[in-house]
């Protein structure tokens, strides 16, 4: 059966929507308790241990139309130290999607957030099926982050769509250290796509750049020296889906990314600049359900690295899922109660190097999360996880680049709600973000499956 048009499902949804209530206002709220052995992600030989609470009031609120949803969102987080803190650490973020449906054949979406976050702390209000990892700077970093992006796609027949996406993401992070290290970096780009569907199969073409700019200011004996990258990141990708029954699915792509870089670096002047050529692909196996995702992949990609102000070659590989305790609680199969949710990634980073272009200093990062997920009722919810942290001290034979590396053990117990916890409309997840062919792992208008990881994608799509 050849796959309906995209915008069809996000229709009958907002139909639905148009004979109820347009408006909602929700309060939210989530509290953890955790203990932990390494609380600033310090370096190999200092860790120290502590037990800390956070607590995150926030609000949500939701408005629909029969072409439009919007979704806004905001939290503030307050976690308090028992031995490293004698008043709370203070974090916020907020942010807000909207879907729009110009046409019969068309859909538009847009989404922009902010935060200001300990990055070492970050990882807490994270799910464990999330499966991103990623160099980071060491200890007590303060890391203010904002991004947009906006995509949209036309259905020009039931077998040929057309897409296109905007995306701007910045940061500015300060690590407090006696040799102190300010990041200030963006990136912003687009790309076009266009989706051919057969029967089972989908074939995708895409080509877009980014532009980015990545500084570094380090005192005398900070980790990293002061940089300024500017670059062109052009890059092509073609990608295979294919389905092979209502639940497995897989995917393949591959294609290439040019690193062109421009202008001066006034920190290291003398600095002769190459263009650098590199491959990227990737596979993936996904298994879904209404309630629930299983997914195993690889991927080589390069993407700039906010936290480090460099551009990185990342070869990644992955594991989650978020399925069902069925034979634990088999009085809700239908809609069920307890689940299980865990991931592990491993990365091998390279940092592209200032002048050669070379991909160089390897370093390797990786985190597993495991947690059980009660929800009794909706917008209730409890979960206890556990979570490691690793990344290596990576030198290079050729930079003698140091990073500090750290390992750290976290088990958090959660407890979340929304009240009132029915809500006017939900946004659904961009169909480009969908692993399956026939799109049927996107979520329609107000479903909340036990986990959604396909939501978000990589960064810089």
């Amino acid at each position: 059966m050849l796959k309906a048009p995209a915008f069809l499902l996000a229709s009958l949804a907002l139909v639905r929507v148009a004979s109820a209530d347009r408006f909602s206002v929700h309060g939210t709220a989530s509290v953890d308790a955790a203990v932990t052995d390494n609380v600033n992600s310090s370096q190999f030989g200092n860790r120290e241990a502590d037990v800390f609470f956070t607590v995150r009031p926030g609000a949500l609120l939701t408005y629909a139309l029969p072409r439009m949803v919007h979704e806004l969102n905001a939290e503030v987080e307050l976690s308090r130290y028992i031995a490293h803190s004698d008043s709370p650490v203070i974090a916020a973020r907020g942010g807000w999607k909207g879907l729009f449906i110009p046409g019969p054949r068309s859909e538009v979406s847009f989404q922009a957030n902010g935060s200001r976050s300990i990055v070492s702390a970050a990882s807490a209000a994270a799910a464990p099926s999330d499966t991103v990892v990623m160099l980071q700077p060491v200890g007590e970093v303060v890391a203010v982050q904002g991004d947009a992006n906006e995509s949209g796609s036309y259905t020009a027949t039931r077998e040929l769509r057309l897409s296109e996406s905007l995306f701007a993401r910045a940061g500015k992070t300060d690590d407090h250290a006696a040799a102190r290290t300010i990041v200030t970096s963006s990136e912003y780009g687009g790309s076009v796509s266009v989706d051919r569907t057969f029967q089972t199969n989908t074939l995708t073409v895409e080509v877009g750049a980014s532009v980015l700019r990545l500084e570094r200011v380090a005192d005398a004996g900070a980790p990293m020296g002061s940089r300024l990258d500017r670059q062109i990141n052009p890059r092509g990708r073609v990608q295979w889906r294919r389905d092979y029954s209502k639940s497995l699915s897989s995917s393949v792509d591959a294609g290439l990314v040019v690193v062109v870089p421009y202008g001066t670096d006034p920190y290291n002047p003398d600095v002769e600049r190459h263009v650098g050529t590199f491959p990227i692909f990737g596979a993936q196996l996904a298994y879904t359900d209404v309630w629930g995702i299983a997914t195993a992949s690889v991927r080589r990609d390069v993407t700039p690295n906010l936290f480090v102000a460099a551009n990185t070659v990342n070869n990644t590989a992955a594991v989650a899922a978020a399925m069902p305790l069925y034979w634990i609680d088999n009085t809700h199969r239908r809609q069920p109660r307890l689940a299980g949710v865990a991931s592990l990634g491993l990365s091998q980073t390279k940092i592209i190097n200032e002048g050669s272009s070379d991909a160089e200093s390897s370093f390797l990062i990786g985190r597993a999360d495991v947690g059980i997920q009660y929800a009794p009722r909706p917008g209730l919810t409890y979960t206890a996880r556990y979570e490691l942290m690793y990344q290596s001290s990576g030198t290079d034979a050729i930079t003698k680049l140091e990073i500090p590396g750290f390992l750290r053990n976290t088990i958090y117990l959660t407890a979340a709600v929304r009240f009132p916890a029915d809500v006017a409309a939900r946004v659904p997840k961009s169909q480009r973000n969908s692993v399956r062919s026939d799109g049927k792992d996107r979520a329609p208008l107000g479903a909340e499956p036990v986990m959604d990881l396909t939501e978000g994608g990589s960064e810089g799509e």
